[in-house]
C-alpha cells in the first residue's frame, strides 16, 4: 500500500511521517530524494542557476547555494512554479522507481513529500494524509528549528497551498496538540494502514 504525507512548512509532516517509520512502514522522503538528485546532476544546477541567479553556483560549478536558492525560489507561487517546473522531470521518475521498489520490500510504504497536489501525484496513494497546523504555530515551529526568520517562514508558507485549496480525497491529521497527541494519531493510522494492506 502507498500512501503520502504532506502538509505545509512547519506542518510536522516529515515527524508524522517518521512516526509511521517508527511503526514499520519504509519511508521515502522526497526532499532528502531532490538533494541527492540535484547534488548528482551537474545539468539540473546549471538550469537551476540560469533561472534563479548565476552567483549560485561556486566557481567550479559543483556546489549550489541550497539556501539562497530556497530564498529566491521559494517566496511566491510563480517563483515556486518556476522551480518545479524545473526539477519535477528529474525527480517524478526517481520517486516513482523508489516507490516501485520500497514496494516490494514492504506492505506500507510512505511518501513524505511537500508537493503531493503540486504535482498533480495523488492518485498514486491508496491514502493521502495532510499534516494541518495553524500558521502561527507553524511558524514558530521552523523558526525555533532552523536558520530562519520568523518573516521568511511566514513568506514560504504564504506561497504554499492552503488545505482548502488541496484537490482530490485526503485526510487531515490536525498537528495543534502535543507529540503525544500526534504519537496516538499515528497509531491509530498505522493499525488502520496494516489492516487494510493485510486484506488487499
Amino acid at each position: 500500500m502507498r500512501v503520502a504525507v504532506t502538509g505545509n512548512i512547519g506542518s510536522g509532516k516529515s515527524t508524522f511521517a517518521r512516526l509511521l517509520e517508527e511503526r514499520g512502514a519504509r519511508l521515502i522522503d522526497a526532499d532528502a530524494l531532490s538533494r541527492k538528485f540535484v547534488d548528482e546532476s551537474a545539468p539540473l544546477k546549471r538550469q537551476l542557476a540560469d533561472a534563479f541567479g548565476e552567483d549560485l553556483l561556486d566557481e567550479e560549478g559543483g556546489h549550489l547555494d541550497r539556501r539562497g536558492l530556497a530564498r529566491r525560489a521559494l517566496v511566491d507561487g510563480p517563483s515556486r512554479r518556476r522551480l518545479e517546473g524545473i526539477v519535477r522531470p528529474h525527480l517524478q521518475p526517481v520517486i516513482a522507481a523508489e516507490l516501485a521498489a520500497a514496494e516490494l520490500a514492504s506492505p506500507v510504504v510512505v511518501l513524505d513529500a511537500p508537493l503531493v497536489f503540486e504535482w498533480g501525484i495523488e492518485d498514486w496513494f491508496a491514502r493521502v494524509f495532510v499534516i494541518s497546523a495553524d500558521a502561527d504555530s507553524a511558524v514558530a515551529r521552523v523558526a525555533a528549528s532552523r536558520d530562519m526568520s520568523v518573516d521568511e517562514v511566514r513568506q514560504r508558507h504564504r506561497a504554499q497551498f492552503s488545505d482548502a485549496r488541496r484537490p482530490g480525497a485526503f485526510e487531515v491529521v490536525d498537528n495543534n496538540g502535543s507529540l503525544d497527541d500526534l504519537r496516538s494519531m499515528a497509531d491509530k493510522i498505522w493499525n488502520d494502514l496494516t489492516a487494510d494492506a493485510g486484506a488487499g
